[in-house]
């Protein structure tokens, strides 16, 4: 396993931490299990990228799964910002290697997140806004890491 996925699997795993406490403290009951079972998966799945072809698939999947259960179970609206901070990562290392499909699909998870969320007076939600601003983070990362003129051979 690279340096970059060990800490993207830390980071994720304390952003995972974290929001399920502030969830179970906030909502109560098992609020928490929801984003945390699909935030775990995601993050695994995307790890996996390397090994397992269909595993970024399979990521997208949950995500997207995960947001329209949040609604139909009346959870916190999901995915969460750790399993946005994975789906960030996963696009941003798509794009230099020209798979488009999943900065499109990662898309599809955002305006799923959208569409399923019990919005605010603005329209938006907080967990909304996290998820659209990975997106984009991830898909400028990838953009400018494709787009970098290669170094000389030195």
């Amino acid at each position: 396993m690279k340096l970059i996925d060990l800490a993207l699997a830390a980071v994720c795993t304390a952003a995972l931490a974290f929001t399920a406490y502030m969830l179970a403290n906030s909502w109560g009951g098992t609020s928490w299990l929801l984003d945390t079972v699909s935030g775990t998966a995601v993050l695994v799945l995307v790890l996996l990228r390397r090994r397992w072809r269909p595993a970024p698939a399979a990521a997208l999947a949950t995500a997207l799964a995960a947001a329209l259960l949040a609604r139909l179970l009346d959870c916190p609206q999901a995915p969460g910002p750790a399993t946005a901070l994975a789906l960030a990562a996963l696009v941003a290392w798509s794009v230099p290697r020209s798979a488009f499909w999943i900065p499109a699909a990662a898309l599809g998870v955002v305006i799923a997140t959208y569409a399923t969320a019990w919005p605010d007076d603005r329209g938006f939600t907080a967990v909304t806004v996290i998820n659209a601003v990975a997106w984009a983070a991830g898909l400028v990362a990838g953009l400018a890491i494709r787009l970098a003129p290669a170094s000389p051979a030195a």
